[in-house]
């Protein structure tokens, strides 16, 4: 058994050193420090040995279905083992370290008041790694609140935050998280900031309506009936009503969800926060941020942009509620909602296509509740979300994605951003016909052998922590395709190389559609796909398998006769018949 790392250990701590640079700024003495530490008491040492030992010093590797977690300790690991260790997890000991003394010190002050004294703040400026995401969004939001020099209160911060956390962490989220709320804000000002934590902390539809803290915040001014969301016919609060000027929503209206329904509730929802701390016309330059939060809208019949249309509608209600506005900090204002808009998009301009990819697919479950926590679904379930996917992006116009307000150096990032979104689709839409054709190949196979089955039958278990099974991916290895067929090499690697991370419904890398991609080619896809219809049918099951080459065939029907006992003879036959 491992032997606990031992902080006294001369060559325990020679190691440690060796690890985490003697000369690095974050640790300073912190080695020595913490050895004196925990030196000096025998349950104090101890306990954060067992955390280094058993926390700090854990291998995780969860790319590839083989994957374990095994503890390593630093006396196991030696010097040169500990020389590869990533940069995040020498802040984290160096965190850990840091906070351990700030818990020794707080505990003796505790038993002798007068022996220590302690920071009389409620919590440090500190955020490190390691910071846990609900302190991170109290630490953030009081640092909003100090530049905006507004008086904050801790219990209402707290109140304000659990909100936006338990909204954010519920199953339905498996991209608008609470981390997506520190993605987009990452240099923002303290208004894009503070509508950034609100700004989808209500997803009506995905999360079956508002839970119990949203109701009690705003469940006066909509009313529900019969699965229809409508504005009060009259809502109560002079803030309310300007935030419902700011959407050009009017009382007894009835909410759309794709037309601006969550972004309204969840500005309603942060107003009625914030005003406890919060001036008006600071109110309503959040409200905007959220606004202009809505997605993929395009010019009216007029040709005037939705971010045309904010200003005008900011103008009117600075007037209306007399919020003493300048003409420069309306337009201020403006383009600072667009920038935050374009944050919250800002996924669909990354460089990196495996990122774009992995927050696509995260994007899945949100939609499509049969794939949410679950390694059960059936092959329709997934093919019907791959079919909605690929048609949401097929009519997604590009130039309806980022957009500037009276800035022409902005202007020309937007551009940029224009120009990267479109070749990111391009794949995408490629990628996707591929994924596509290979579920419909495993959907017509199940069609000729028994109908519809979960994906697991023929594909193997995905991959979990404790249980390893035979999967598709040990059975089917992509060929390197030949230089005269004809694909989108960036399309193939992506297929046989996977997206940047697993979804809990999909392993990242897809061998079944880069093995059939690399015999096929883009015009193999292209004309396979006649056949590749959701729901599947014998029909075009059977055509579906006729187009593709018969050692393709048989190469993916014997893998699955390998998992699938349930139907090999029904296989067998079936590759017969064919």
């Amino acid at each position: 058994m491992n032997q606990p790392f031992d902080v006294n250990n001369e060559k325990s701590s020679a190691t440690l050193q060796e690890a985490f640079g003697k000369d690095d700024n974050r640790m300073g003495g912190d080695v020595e420090l913490f050895t004196r530490q925990t030196s000096a008491g025998p349950s104090h040492g101890r306990g954060m040995e067992r955390q280094l030992s058993q926390s700090l010093f854990i291998h995780r590797r969860t790319s590839t279905s083989s994957s374990v977690i095994s503890e390593v300790t630093a006396a196991d690991e030696g010097a040169s083992g500990l020389k590869n260790l990533q940069r995040p997890r020498m802040s984290l000991l160096s965190t850990a370290m840091n906070a351990n003394k700030r818990v020794e010190r707080r505990r003796i002050s505790y038993v002798a008041p007068t022996a220590m004294p302690v920071d009389s703040d409620t919590f440090s400026n500190e955020i490190f790694i390691g910071t846990t995401r609900m302190n991170r969004l109290f630490k953030e939001m009081r640092t909003c609140f100090k530049d905006l020099n507004v008086d904050y209160d801790y219990p209402l911060m707290e109140k304000w935050a659990f909100v936006i956390y338990e909204s954010m962490s519920s199953p339905s989220r498996t991209f608008h998280s609470v981390q997506h709320v520190f993605d987009i804000s990452i240099g923002a000002d303290p208004i894009q900031k503070l509508a950034a934590y609100f700004h989808d902390v209500i997803y009506y539809s995905i999360d079956g309506g508002l839970n119990e803290d949203q109701q009690s915040f705003i469940g006066d001014i909509i009313l529900e009936k019969d699965d229809v969301v409508s504005i009060a016919e009259e809502p109560s609060g002079k803030n309310i009503l300007m935030i419902m000027d700011i959407f050009g929503f009017h009382a007894g209206q009835v909410l759309d969800p794709f037309r601006g329904m969550n972004e309204f509730l969840s500005a309603a929802l942060a107003v009625r926060c914030y005003q406890e701390v919060v001036d008006p016309p600071i109110l309503l330059q959040i409200a905007a941020c959220i606004e202009a939060t809505i997605p993929f809208r395009k010019c009216d019949e007029e040709g005037k942009r939705p971010i045309d249309h904010l200003f005008e509608r900011m103008h009117g209600a600075n007037e209306e509620y007399d919020l003493g506005l300048s003409e420069e900090e309306l337009v201020l204002s403006t383009q600072r909602a667009a920038d935050l808009g374009n944050r919250d998009l800002g996924n669909f301009a990354t460089p990196e296509r495996a990122v774009f990819l992995s927050n696509t697919w995260n994007l899945l479950p949100e939609s499509n509740i049969r794939l949410r926590n679950t390694t059960v679904f059936r092959i329709s379930n997934f093919a019907t979300a791959l079919q909605k996917m690929t048609g949401f992006f097929e009519h997604l116009d590009p130039n309806s994605i980022f957009v500037s307000f009276r800035d022409p150096d902005y202007e020309e990032v937007v551009v940029r951003k224009t120009e990267m979104a479109k070749q990111n689709i391009k794949v995408a839409l490629d990628y996707m016909s591929c994924k596509r054709l290979s579920i419909a190949v495993v959907a017509a196979i199940a069609e000729l052998t028994g109908g519809d089955a979960p994906l697991a039958l023929f594909l193997g278990d995905l991959p979990e922590r404790h249980h390893i099974s035979t999967s598709i991916e040990d059975l089917i290895q992509a060929y390197d395709p030949e230089p005269e067929l004809e694909l989108d090499r960036r399309v193939f690697e992506l297929l046989n190389d996977g997206r940047e991370s697993e979804s809990n419904f999909d392993i990242k890398n897809s061998p079944l559609a880069a093995y059939i991609y690399s015999l096929v080619g883009t015009d193999g896809v292209d004309r396979c796909m006649e056949y590749a219809v959701h729901p599947m049918d014998k029909g075009h099951a059977t055509a579906l398998l006729h187009a593709l080459p018969r050692e393709c065939v048989a190469s993916i029907v014997a893998a699955c006769a390998e998992i699938a006992i349930t139907r090999r003879k029904a296989l067998h036959t079936m590759m017969q018949e064919l």
